[in-house]
């Protein structure tokens, strides 16, 4: 009887508590989707490209999509007001004005956070990536010659890049 009320009690101490599976299961779902279980951690922006690549080569059967360079023009337009009840203006920036005012946004933002020693609380970040959908054929000659539906592997694709 003693040995097995030994065997129960270590048992009872291996066993987790409902509340450690709870706090396992959270820290696994935060690995799983920003990539650590410590939360102040960010995403790893950086490793998007590659995630994207390897979901592709592993889902792709086509291999039809590819990565596209998104490259900005050389002249913006910009729409500011001189003061709060000003009327907006809008004027045409160029290379070294785009520089001069990226560095004042930089800047601005320096000086807001104290050279980064405050946190910039609710505040979103918008990342674009793009990538573009390649047929062999023109969408007329899939549909036609090989009936296949255009529209089913761009929403192949679609999922495919929604998993990262």
């Amino acid at each position: 009887q003693q040995q097995q009320q030994q065997q129960q009690q270590q048992q009872q101490q291996q066993q987790p508590l409902p509340q450690q599976q709870q706090q396992s299961q959270a820290g696994e779902e935060a690995a799983v989707v920003g990539g650590s279980s410590d939360p102040s951690s960010g995403r790893d922006y950086t490793a998007i490209p590659a995630q994207i690549d390897a979901k592709m080569e592993e889902f792709d059967e086509d291999s039809q999509l590819r990565p596209t360079i998104i490259t900005p023009s050389n002249t913006w337009m910009k729409k500011s007001k001189k003061g709060l009840l000003a009327d907006p203006t809008t004027s045409i920036m160029r290379g070294d004005e785009q520089k001069a005012e990226k560095d004042k946004a930089m800047d601005l933002l320096d000086a807001l956070t104290k050279s980064g020693a405050i946190p910039v609380e609710n505040a979103s970040l918008h990342i674009v990536m793009a990538a573009t959908h390649g047929f062999d054929k023109t969408v007329v000659e899939t549909v036609v010659q090989d009936n296949v539906s255009p529209i089913e592997k761009v929403e192949r694709s679609t999922l495919i890049l929604a998993q990262v």
